[in-house]
């Protein structure tokens, strides 16, 4: 049941009044100093870049592009702006939103067009046998079947652009349909193992070097 009003409640000390003035003084601060946050990053990003492409090291460059957090305080002094209004939380978001932007752009220039720091990749591999004619995964042929076999192992291997050079056991292979390279072993008995050597290097000078083996036996 709601209590009824009464006289006495006239004696309640309850301050209603609102400064709308201060409070859009103190947001269009708050405003202005998460845009001078998110403008300043993008530069340190530039920086950060640059590092690591000089020390190939994350932590280093990553430590270097917060190094501009220094600077908020002398722009915002510049620019007049009250820190007392920005408060503890705002300081703590500038600084995330800081940290988010400068992380973005670092990634960006990571990539291509503006850089290439991926080695290649061998994503898939393949293993075929000759079987009636036709190429037949390994893995749906009884190889017990006949005593030798002929077999083609393909590999696909991507980077972030186009290969400059692929090496399979120092013999150089040219690409099949794309980025697929075939290497192919004649009179394998079942129960042999081969081991692949794989060099490959993309047109930006991004190297690798992995082994991958196969043994000639029936999949469970």
């Amino acid at each position: 049941m709601a209590k009824r009003w009464s006289e006495e409640d006239d004696d309640l000390d309850v301050d209603l009044e609102f400064d709308r003035v201060e409070y859009m003084k103190k947001e269009i601060n708050k405003g202005k100093s998460t845009l001078i946050a998110v403008a300043i990053a993008p530069i340190f990003g530039i920086i950060t870049m640059y590092v690591f492409t000089l020390t190939l090291d994350w932590l280093i460059s990553l430590l270097t592009g917060m190094l501009g957090l220094i600077f908020l305080k002398p722009i915002y002094d510049i620019l007049n702006i009250d820190l007392d209004k920005i408060g503890k939380k705002g300081w703590v978001k500038n600084g995330g939103v800081y940290f988010l932007t400068l992380l973005a752009v670092w990634i960006i220039l990571m990539n291509p067009p503006f850089g290439d720091f991926v080695d290649p990749q061998v994503n898939e591999m393949e293993i075929e046998v000759y079987y009636e004619g036709n190429w037949i995964p390994l893995e749906e042929t009884n190889v017990s079947d006949r005593d030798e076999w002929d077999v083609r192992v393909r590999l696909k291997i991507t980077s972030n652009t186009k290969m400059r050079r692929v090496e399979i056991n120092n013999e150089e292979i040219e690409p099949e349909d794309g980025h697929w390279y075939v290497v192919s072993y004649q009179g394998m008995e079942v129960g042999d193992h081969e081991t692949l050597r794989i060099s490959m290097e993309d047109i930006n000078g991004n190297s690798r070097t992995v082994e991958r083996g196969f043994t000639l036996e029936e999949k469970d």
